[in-house]
Order: C-alpha cells, then structure tokens, then sequence
C-alpha cells in the first residue's frame, strides 16, 4: 500500500536525507554515498535482507527464518516504531538498521534503540554502517526523540569513534554471556 500523502509530505518537509519513490527502479552513483530509504517504500530485497538478519542474529538463538521475516515485516513502517532502513551502494542492497521502541530487556525504561546494523561483508569498509547510524539518528530526531539507545557485545569501539556514550552496565547485566555495553547518543 503506498504511503499516505500527509506521511509522504512529512518526509519530505522533515527528513529529506531519505531517498524514497523517485529511486525505486534504480539508485544511481551518489558520489562515494549509499543511498538510504526505508524498507517500506522499497522492499524488493525483503528476502536478502531476512537472510542477513537471520544468519547473523536469529538463527544463532535457534529462532527460524519465518520468525525473522515476521520480525522483518513488523518493521516496514513509515512513522511509527519499529522502522527498518536499507542502504544501497551503486543500485546493490547493501546493509539495513532498525529503530525499535526495546531492545533490551534489562533496560525497558530507554527509548528508542538503533538495532540490528548489518551491513553485507562484501561491501564494508565504505561508510555504508556510519550512514545508516547517522540515518538512524536523523529519524530517530524527525520523530520527537532525543536520544536513542543501542547495545553491542563487539563492536564498542566503532560506536565510541562515532561519538556515542557508553552508559554504567546494570548489574544483572553482568552475568549475561557475553555481557551487553549500552551506548546512548543525542539526535541532531
């Protein structure tokens, strides 16, 4: 179903960094830039992205691909959590994020969470992961949040060169294997 009017001038007028609708049968050479949308405007991919989600976090805690593509579909919202975002590089999927209201149960009181960055293996090393964090952020903003959440178990060092802050461990949070570092960052 397309997008409503009011949403599709709301994206417009609020968050024009998002490429959508014009760039659908082809995204052309942004200059050394992927080219960031949401899934829900484009979603020819769908099952890639399912693959890399699954392979990557679902089917290591023994969840199916069904269950991550019902995950994945919850996601194909425009204004409202939980949003997924897909990068393109030179008319190629190349990575996708979400923004979730939870993502950890530890902490239910932070709202909302950059989740699931993955970017494809053959195309890393190209700021496709940065863009799409800095995506993140920009609509987290768009939509009234001021800050947003995540947690890594591996990458600590990518987030903290990125500028976000590593916020105290819980203490129950210890004792998870391995345990989770959650970061926080302020939206633009």
């Amino acid at each position: 179903m397309p997008p409503s009017l009011a949403v599709t001038a709301r994206r417009l007028a609020r968050w024009p960094l998002v490429h959508w609708m014009d760039r659908r049968l082809g995204f052309p050479d942004r200059g050394g830039e992927p080219d960031i949308g949401f899934l829900a405007d484009d979603s020819r991919h769908f099952e890639l992205f399912a693959s890399w989600l699954h392979a990557q976090w679902s089917a290591p805690r023994g969840e199916s691909l069904g269950q991550r593509r019902r995950m994945l579909r919850a996601q194909m919202n425009l204004d409202r959590l939980p949003i997924a975002l897909v990068a393109y590089w030179q008319g190629s999927p190349a990575g996708i994020v979400s923004l979730r209201a939870d993502d950890l149960h530890s902490r239910p009181d932070l709202t909302p969470w950059l989740s699931a960055l993955y970017v494809d293996p053959a195309l890393r090393g190209r700021g496709i992961g940065r863009a799409l964090v800095r995506a993140t952020l920009d609509l987290a903003a768009w939509m009234g949040y001021p800050r947003v959440f995540l947690f890594t178990t591996d990458r600590q060092s990518l987030y903290a060169e990125l500028g976000w802050n590593l916020l105290p461990r819980l203490p129950g949070e210890a004792k998870l294997s391995p345990p989770p570092d959650v970061f926080s960052a302020a939206t633009r």
